[in-house]
Order: C-alpha cells, then sequence, then structure tokens
C-alpha cells in the first residue's frame, strides 16, 4: 500500500503574533509525508516573513483580499495530499504525533470521512483546555438544531473536498453548510474517531463578537432553507445550550507543546509588560506606557496602536484583564525605583513641569532637565507643534494624560531613529509632593483618587473609558486571546 499523503491548509492575514505556533505544530510532525499549504490574504505585518523561515514542506500562496473560505477552496485545488486538513492560523496540531494517528485511523477505517475532537484554550495557554468539541456523538439530525461536527477536527478525502468546495456566500457557516451538503445531499458516509485533532484558540470568526453569533445564525438558517432542509431559528439558537455543556466534563491529558526557537524571535505580542522596572534596557529603543483601564479602553477603542518598541508597565486592577497575576506598578514607583545609567545626561520633560517637580527631577536623578510646552486640544494639534529630534543620550518623559501621551509617543517614534520615552502622566507631581500620594486604601482604584479634584472632567473621562473598554471587551471581544511577553 502506497504512503497516504495529508494536505494541511492554513488560510491567513495579519497573523504574525501566532502563525509561528501553527507552523511550528505542523513542522514538528513525526509523520513526514504531509504538505502544508499556506494562503496568505495580503498580510502587511510580519507574516509573510515568519511562513518564509518555515522550513517544512510547503506552498505558499499570496492574494489579496481573498476571504477565508475562498483561501481554503484555492487551498483545496492546488493540494496534492490523498487526505485534507483545515487549520487555522492560530491554532496547532494536538501533537507531535497526531498525523502519525490520523494515518493509522485511515488505515483502520473505510470511509472517507473521519471526524475527530477539537479542544480549546485561551490565550496562549495551550496546555490548559476550557473546552472540548467531541465528535463522537455527532449525528445527522443535529443540523436542524444548527449543530455540526467540528471543523478543524476533520480529516476529508481530498476528491470530496475538491467536489464539494465551500460556498462563498457564506462569510461564517460556510462550513456549516460544506458539511450539510456533503451528509445530507451527497449522501457520503463518515466514522466518528477518538482522537483529538487540533487544539483551537476561543474566538474564532464565528465568536468574534456578538454581531458575528448572529450571522452565524442567519447563514445556518439560509443553508438549511437553500437545502431544502426545516429551518427554525429557535431550534438553531438552541445550539448554545449543547456548546455550553463542552465546557465541562474536561477529561483530556493535554500534552505540553513547545514552539520551535527558529520562530520565537519573529514572534509578535499584544502587550509585553516589563514586571521590573531595574530591568528596563537603556541600551535599546522603548516606549514605556501603563497597562491600565485608561489605555485599555483606548486600545479597544482603536487610539492607541502596538508597535514594536512599545512595552508596559502593569498599573491598577484592570490589568488582571490579562489573565496573568501581575502586581500593580502604580508610576510614582516607576520614577523612584527606575535606574537612569550615567550615558543618558538629560530628561526632557513633554507637557507640564511645575518648578517643584523640575527641582525633583534634577535632585533625584542629577541630570539636566529640560522642559518643552505643549499645545493645548486634540492630538492633531500638539504633534503639529511639535518638531524635536531626539538625541542618544536623552530620555523623553510625557506628562499628558492617556491616549494623548501615546499618541504623541508614537509621532515622537515615526520622527525619530533613536528614542527613550516613558508616558508618565502626573507621576512626576506625585513623587514631587505636588499631589497627595494615594492612601493604601485605595491603592488599586487610584482612578476614584484622582476623583477629589477636576471632578466633573474626569468623571466624564472616566465613563468614556469605561464604556469603550466595555465595548470592546464584551462585544467587540478585543481582549481575547492577548499574546502577552512577560519580561522579568
Amino acid at each position: 500500500m502506497k504512503n497516504i499523503k495529508i494536505s494541511i491548509i492554513t488560510t491567513c492575514k495579519n497573523s504574525d503574533k501566532h502563525i509561528g505556533y501553527t507552523l511550528s505544530s505542523v513542522s514538528e510532525q513525526t509523520y513526514k509525508d504531509l504538505e502544508h499549504i499556506i494562503v496568505d490574504g495580503g498580510s502587511t505585518d510580519d507574516t509573510q516573513a515568519i511562513i518564509k523561515k518555515h522550513k517544512a514542506n510547503k506552498k505558499i500562496i499570496i492574494k489579496k483580499n481573498i476571504s477565508i473560505y475562498e483561501g481554503i477552496n484555492l487551498g483545496i485545488k492546488v493540494s496534492t495530499g490523498d487526505y485534507i486538513i483545515i487549520l487555522n492560523s492560530d491554532d496547532i496540531l494536538y501533537d507531535k504525533n497526531t498525523i502519525k494517528k490520523i494515518i493509522n485511523e485511515i488505515k483502520k477505517n473505510n470511509e472517507k470521512i473521519l471526524l475527530g475532537n477539537v479542544i480549546y484554550f485561551n490565550n496562549y495557554r495551550f496546555e490548559k483546555a476550557t473546552r472540548i468539541y467531541s465528535a463522537k456523538k455527532f449525528q445527522n439530525w443535529m443540523f436542524y438544531f444548527g449543530l455540526m461536527p467540528p471543523h478543524p477536527g476533520a480529516v476529508i478525502h481530498s476528491s470530496i473536498a475538491k467536489k464539494i468546495t465551500y460556498n462563498l456566500k457564506y462569510k461564517i457557516a460556510a462550513d456549516f453548510d460544506f458539511f450539510l451538503r456533503t451528509f445530507k445531499i451527497f449522501n457520503i458516509k463518515y466514522q466518528t474517531i477518538d482522537l483529538t485533532v487540533t487544539r483551537m484558540r476561543t474566538g474564532g470568526i464565528s465568536g468574534k463578537n456578538i454581531i458575528a453569533h448572529f450571522i452565524s445564525g442567519s447563514e445556518i438558517y439560509n443553508s438549511l432553507k437553500e437545502n431544502k432542509y426545516f429551518n427554525s431559528h429557535f431550534l438553531i439558537n438552541l445550539r448554545y445550550f449543547s456548546k455550553f455543556l463542552q465546557y465541562f466534563f474536561l477529561k483530556d491529558k493535554i500534552v505540553k507543546f513547545k514552539i520551535k526557537k527558529d520562530y520565537i524571535p519573529l514572534l509578535r505580542y499584544h502587550f509585553k509588560i516589563l514586571k521590573n522596572i531595574k530591568h528596563l534596557n537603556f541600551k535599546k529603543n522603548f516606549v514605556l506606557s501603563a497597562l491600565n483601564l485608561a489605555f485599555l479602553g483606548s486600545y479597544v477603542n482603536e487610539q492607541v496602536k502596538i508597535y514594536k518598541n512599545l512595552i508596559h508597565w502593569p498599573d491598577g486592577i484592570f490589568v488582571k484583564d490579562i489573565n496573568y497575576d501581575i502586581k500593580k506598578v502604580p508610576g510614582r514607583e516607576i520614577l523612584e525605583k527606575i535606574n537612569i545609567p550615567n550615558h543618558i545626561n538629560q530628561i526632557t520633560v513633554m507637557g507640564n513641569l511645575p518648578l517643584k517637580s523640575r527641582n525633583f527631577l534634577i535632585k533625584k536623578y542629577k541630570k539636566k532637565v529640560k522642559n518643552i510646552k505643549l499645545s493645548f486640544g486634540e492630538i492633531s494639534k500638539i504633534t503639529k507643534d511639535v518638531h524635536y529630534k531626539i538625541k542618544n543620550n536623552e530620555l523623553i518623559l510625557i506628562t499628558l494624560p492617556t491616549p494623548k501621551q501615546e499618541q504623541l509617543a508614537e509621532y515622537l517614534v515615526s520622527k525619530n531613529k533613536v528614542y527613550k520615552i516613558i508616558c508618565i502622566g502626573g507621576s512626576i507631581n506625585i513623587v514631587s509632593g505636588i499631589e497627595k500620594k494615594v492612601p493604601n486604601l485605595l491603592y488599586h482604584f487610584e482612578f476614584i483618587w484622582r476623583l477629589r479634584y477636576e471632578t466633573f472632567r474626569r468623571l466624564k473621562r472616566l465613563f468614556i473609558t469605561f464604556k469603550n473598554y466595555s465595548i470592546g471587551k464584551y462585544f467587540k471581544k478585543k481582549l481575547e486571546n492577548l499574546h502577552i511577553k512577560l519580561i522579568n
């Protein structure tokens, strides 16, 4: 019997924060008669660089503005394997022996479609399963309830995949429609197998936000109707009860997953968090900013961006949202504990700097202190008036509120080849004694303490920030699956 070849198809676009893990899980497979077809929709980040560094047997197709299911269809068309597996760009194969186990199952079973299991994980905690999606009990009648077997757990013969393909009119539920037509219209048989094929990150295209749930349900309804099967919005919405049960009965022992070291330097992170300010590296460019409610609210509202040399210190109770047990570090402790090396001989403060605060900086750091006053108003007005060349021996402190200080820092980064910038807000005035320190009782809720003056303005800012944060977290789900790097 000739070797069975497997084609793994991955579609991606701007996936540099996670595709290295996907590639690594494929290249580490002990079964080597496989090909990895990667269809990139025109990435503008480092995704293509990471893909090209990947050494495994692969085909790379770059086609701008291609949809996920267009990419899958294209990958199927050019594939040369006997069987096809769809592996999303933020998912990984269960372990290094997954394909080898699949081959054994193919040899044992006569059916051309095998349905395996999928486990889910949050963020980048590969070893901690939060949900298991088993194919074991799937039956065709479940389609009426909007249920289908786990798509990333399916192993499909190439002749079937090339014949049926994915219906591009469905942007989210094309996988449901594919299975419905395959099993009900074409009456193709399948075999469920007791094998976990894929570890899938939560928050995929169908669970991206509340709008995606509505679209998915509508597309499932339309697919059933188009294929002349009974359809009911009520029955379709009952599928969430079944999904709820998947969070229980987690019996799988999760095999530890490691990424190849070759890919680590090219991986990108959402947030890089500095746990110890004494380890701030003054030999490299950096922008240091507080990770707190104000920043998170601005981030989900797309007022601030994440870029290569931006790092954070954990400031405020809302940093717990990233699911790490990190101790809060208020901005005043940054100024109290930071070690500014000798080659930095000037501190330039952009923004408000009272005389008492200026004298504090001079006395504490024994450096020359320069103050650049900024315009009032929108960030566009502020940056229009700032034309500053940052010197290599200079530390910039910005005292604007968030997000203006981060926006100004980003502007300075775009105009300078060298920079060392700390977005410090009002902390200089606290450590210098102009403002009273926060009582221990309100240590984790410093924003409440600051409401004692300029109350109306601060309440308004707090309300807008919390609103943006809540919408971004719970509806747009922009704080799910964050890739965090802790700098010790």
